[in-house]
């Protein structure tokens, strides 16, 4: 009987404390409070993660830098020498490649290329990738435009269908669509926690969670998916149980929000206004608020 207990005195902790991954540390911040794996002693505590040093990046014009050093024979021919150099130069400029994305995973790159199982609401799993929803032409939204109207931008959910605080968030991705849908593409990168046997959430599951559909699974094996709060969800599901985008994103905890620009530039990254290490404090609904405007 005391063992019994003991059970479910730790299953109880998991639920406060939520999910955090065991290669982090706890941080502080979360407007929505998060599922944080292997981390039963810490409530609403999030991971530490190294906020990435400032990249030190070169345009074309820096890369660009052609030195003059030719012998130039008499006088007579001085002008035509200096002028064979200068188209030699303009040419070697016009030849220089461009440079290969900054692929990263903070505020200022470019996110990584991705591609996995998808689906749709009320739809099957299928392969997908993150870069038929780019821009790659985009250079920046019209002064006379808000951002959102001449292309979408994207948000990246990463979610457990097993996370308590990711079941009680369903609603509030709900309202976030209703306000931002028209603006932003949604993205749910759906993760099992390798760490913790109780986030190891099935296609079906993950699907049921989605449609808000019976499946019983969900909420750590202990509810039935259609039980969850908000409507059921509108939007992409992309399968990645194997947390491979969720490290690439150094995201440690769900749900945790990536907002990415229509040409795949990382606008903001939630880590990184935490309020930790001198960054400001803002939350994901501030964070839309600020960059596509105040809900009408």
């Amino acid at each position: 009987m005391r063992a019994l207990l003991l059970a479910l005195l730790i299953i109880a902790a998991s639920l406060s404390a939520g999910c955090l991954s065991d290669q982090s540390e706890p941080i502080t911040y979360y407007e929505i409070p998060g599922c944080h794996e292997d981390n039963q002693s810490n409530d609403s505590e999030d991971c530490q993660i190294d906020l990435p040093i400032e990249n030190n990046t070169s345009t074309n014009s820096e890369i660009i830098s052609n030195e003059t050093g030719t012998n130039i024979g008499d006088n007579s021919t001085s002008n035509q020498s200096n002028n064979t150099n200068s188209t030699s130069e303009n040419n070697e400029t016009q030849e220089v490649e461009p440079e290969e994305p900054n692929y990263g995973p903070w505020e200022g790159n470019q996110i990584f290329p991705i591609a996995a199982n998808a689906r749709s609401l009320g739809g099957v799993w299928e392969e997908w990738e993150l870069y038929n929803h780019l821009n790659t032409s985009w250079n920046g939204t019209p002064e006379n435009l808000s951002n959102g109207t001449d292309h979408n931008w994207i948000l990246i959910e990463f979610a457990s269908t097993d996370c308590s605080h990711c079941w009680n968030a369903a609603d509030d991705m709900t309202l976030f669509h209703q306000n931002y849908g028209e603006f932003l593409t949604f993205l749910t990168f759906a993760v099992n926690f390798s760490s913790n046997d109780y986030f190891n959430a099935s296609l079906d599951e993950i699907a049921a969670f989605q449609d808000k559909s019976s499946y019983f699974g969900c909420y750590m094996n202990s509810k039935d998916c259609n039980e969850r709060p908000g409507e059921p969800h509108n939007w992409t599901y992309v399968d990645d149980r194997n947390q491979s985008s969720m490290y690439d994103m150094q995201s440690r905890g769900t749900p945790m929000f990536v907002i990415i620009m229509p040409n795949g530039t990382i606008a903001w990254h939630q880590y990184q206004h935490d309020g930790d290490s001198g960054e400001d404090s803002e939350s994901i609904t501030n964070a839309l608020e600020r960059i596509f405007g105040p809900v009408q």
